[in-house]
């Protein structure tokens, strides 16, 4: 992970269709956690202990704009979009009680839309996702509200 932030931070020239090309890089660049997979298995890394070891190894490395996003959902939930809400606040927990995953720990990624879970393309669910399945709004809407007393 780290050194893909570094290359998409460095400035790179390569050649496409016939033409050489430049990129400044992009400082923005930065880490969102998912999960892993691990034997057909999901394992989070939202808890404390590794995003402190995260941020920490961030530090060291100094990349510009240490910023980590975590993914509420997808290995760090095992694909269980309910627990989001869960997760999402115990990353929050984990933000009060340290100064450096205040700096590093930025943003939340959130599966949400207007009907809970996903369909098949063909079952036509207005506001019901056809990829990951997803929070509802109502429940989307009392997330965010918990979300914005935990901050």
């Amino acid at each position: 992970m780290f050194n893909a932030i570094f290359a998409a931070q460095a400035p790179h020239v390569f050649f496409y269709n016939g033409w050489e090309v430049g990129t400044s890089g992009n400082p923005l660049a930065h880490a969102v956690l998912r999960g892993m997979l691990f034997g057909g298995r999901g394992i989070a890394n939202y808890h404390y202990e590794e995003l402190i070891y995260i941020s920490e190894q961030y530090m060291l490395r100094k990349l510009a704009n240490p910023t980590i996003v975590v993914d509420t959902n997808h290995n760090n939930s095992n694909k269980a979009f309910y627990e989001q809400p869960r997760i999402g606040l115990d990353v929050m927990r984990s933000r009060r009680h340290s100064e450096l995953l205040q700096k590093t720990v930025c943003g939340l990624m959130v599966e949400s839309y207007l009907v809970e879970g996903a369909q098949k393309p063909e079952e036509g669910v207005f506001g019901q996702s056809i990829t990951d399945p997803c929070l509802g709004w109502e429940a989307s809407e009392i997330f965010v509200k918990e979300l914005a007393e935990a901050v």
